[in-house]
C-alpha cells in the first residue's frame, strides 16, 4: 500500500482525499488490473492512473468508472485483447484522486512487473541480461545466458549502440507453452506457424527451447539493431535489420546455401526489392541468405567503424539511401552493383525490377525450410512458411522480428 501525497492546489478546510495503491492482479496473458480506494470529507469525482509501459513507452492515463462517494473503489484494466504487453512488462503508475471541493492527492510512483504466472520460473541474471526459464538444465540456461552477453557485448560494439535497460529473455520448453505469450492472430495463423523466436519489445526476447543458442542470437541483434538504427525518425530496412541479425548468429546456416545458388544462376534480389520482406514464401530462405551477404560485404569491405555510422544515420533520421550516402558514398543502387561485383555478377540493369517480380526458385532450394546446426549437435529450423487451406502465412508478414518452423499442414 502506498502513502498518500497531498497536493497543495488550493487551501482547504477540510481534510485533502486519502488515496491508496491497492495492488495489481497479474492475470497473464489477459492484463493486469490496477485496483485503487479513496476517501474523502467530499465526494470523490475523480480518479485517474498515470502510467508508462517502460523502457521506451510513452506515459498515458485513463479514468476508472465510479460512483462519486465519499469512499470509493475502482480499477483499472490494462492488457489483454485490445493492448498486447509480452511477459517482462514492467508498468510504471501513480494514482491520483480530486474530490467535489478540488483538492487533490496521489499515490507514490510504483512499478509492476508483468509475469508468466503459468510457471514457476528461475531467472539467471548477469551483465543486464536475465535468462528466465521453467525447463531444461540450469547448465543449459547458464550457457544461454553466456550467449546472450557475449551477442550483446560484440553486436553492441560493433554498432557503437549503447544498451541502457534491462534485457529479459523468456525461455519457453515447447510451441503451446509459448503461444499465449505471443501476440495474438487469427485461428488460421495460430494452428499454421510455430515461432521459434521473436523479439517481442525492445528490452525482451521469447526464445523455443532451453539450448537454441542461434535462435537467441539472432534475436538479441534484433535487439542491439533497434537501439542502434531505430527511433521516432529512423526505420531500418528489412534487408539491413534482418542481415544484421543472421550475421550476429556467427553461422549463416542454410541461407548461405541459398544465396550461393542465387549467385549461380545470376537470379538474385536487387537490394532495393529487399527493402522489405518478400511476399513470395519460396524466396524467404535467399532474402535471409542475400541480406547477411549484404552486411558481410559491408564489414568485410568498408569494417565495422561504417557500419556503426550507417546505423546512427538511420537513427537520425535519414533514408536508407542518404544513410549509404553518409556513410559509404553510395546508395541502394550502389551497393547492389558493388555486391554484384564481388560476387562475379555483371552490373545490374537500369530498369529496376518491379517489388513484386522475386527471383524464381529451384525444387532443390529448400525454399520453405533452412536449417543449421546449432554448438550442442542438434539443429535448428527457422525460417517458418506455413501453408494452411491454401493461406500461406510468415512471420515477417506480422510485422515481427522473429523466426518461424516451416511445416505443411
Amino acid at each position: 500500500m502506498s502513502a498518500t501525497v497531498v497536493f497543495p492546489a488550493r487551501a482547504s478546510a477540510k481534510t485533502a482525499p486519502t488515496v491508496s495503491d491497492a495492488g495489481v492482479t497479474d492475470s497473464f496473458p489477459d492484463g493486469m488490473s490496477f485496483a485503487v480506494t479513496a476517501s474523502s470529507d467530499s465526494p470523490i469525482n475523480d480518479l485517474k492512473i498515470r502510467y508508462k509501459i517502460l523502457p521506451d513507452g510513452t506515459s498515458a492515463n485513463a479514468s476508472p468508472k465510479f460512483q462519486p462517494s465519499t469512499s470509493v473503489t475502482a480499477s483499472f484494466n490494462l492488457g489483454g485483447a485490445d493492448l498486447y504487453l509480452p511477459p517482462g512488462t514492467v508498468v510504471e503508475y501513480h494514482w491520483e484522486a480530486t474530490d467535489a471541493d478540488g483538492d487533490q492527492s496521489r499515490t507514490e510512483t510504483a512499478s509492476f512487473f508483468y509475469d508468466d504466472v503459468r510457471f514457476q520460473w528461475t531467472p539467471l541474471e548477469s551483465n543486464g541480461i536475465t535468462v528466465y526459464y521453467y525447463s531444461g538444465s540450469q547448465d543449459d540456461a547458464q550457457a544461454m545466458l553466456q550467449t546472450g552477453t557475449e551477442t550483446i557485448g560484440s553486436m553492441s560494439q560493433l554498432l557503437g549502440a549503447n544498451i541502457t535497460y534491462p534485457i529479459k529473455v523468456w525461455i519457453y520448453k515447447n510451441n503451446n507453452d509459448m503461444r499465449p505469450a505471443l501476440q495474438r492472430r487469427s485461428a488460421t495463423f495460430e494452428a499454421s506457424v510455430i515461432t521459434e523466436g521473436v523479439r517481442v519489445a525492445s528490452d525482451t526476447v521469447l526464445i523455443l527451447g532451453n539450448g537454441s543458442f542461434s535462435t537467441l542470437r539472432h534475436e538479441l541483434t534484433h535487439v542491439v539493431t533497434h537501439a542502434a538504427g531505430e527511433s521516432a525518425l529512423g526505420h531500418l530496412p528489412a534487408w539491413l535489420d534482418e542481415g544484421t541479425a543472421v550475421y550476429g548468429q556467427n553461422d549463416p546456416g542454410g541461407f548461405g546455401d541459398a544465396v550461393d545458388q542465387a549467385v549461380r544462376r545470376g537470379n538474385v534480389f536487387s537490394v532495393r526489392q529487399i527493402t522489405s520482406s518478400p511476399g513470395d514464401p519460396s524466396a524467404v530462405n535467399l532474402f535471409y541468405g542475400q541480406s547477411w551477404s549484404l552486411v558481410k560485404y559491408l564489414n568485410d569491405t568498408y569494417g565495422p567503424e561504417k557500419f556503426a555510422k550507417l546505423f546512427a544515420e538511420i537513427k537520425s533520421g535519414k533514408t536508407i539511401d542518404d544513410a549509404l550516402k553518409a556513410a559509404y558514398g553510395f546508395d541502394q543502387d550502389g551497393l547492389d552493383n558493388e555486391w554484384r561485383a564481388a560476387h562475379g555478377l555483371p552490373p545490374r540493369a537500369t530498369q529496376e525490377p518491379r517489388q513484386d517480380q522475386q527471383p524464381q526458385t529451384t525444387a532443390g532450394t529448400s525454399g520453405s525450410q533452412a536449417n543449421a546446426k546449432d554448438e550442442g549437435g542438434g539443429t535448428s529450423t527457422f525460417v517458418v512458411i506455413a501453408l494452411a487451406a491454401g493461406l500461406i502465412v510468415l512471420a515477417g508478414a506480422v510485422g515481427l522480428a522473429g523466426w518461424a518452423v516451416a511445416k505443411r499442414l
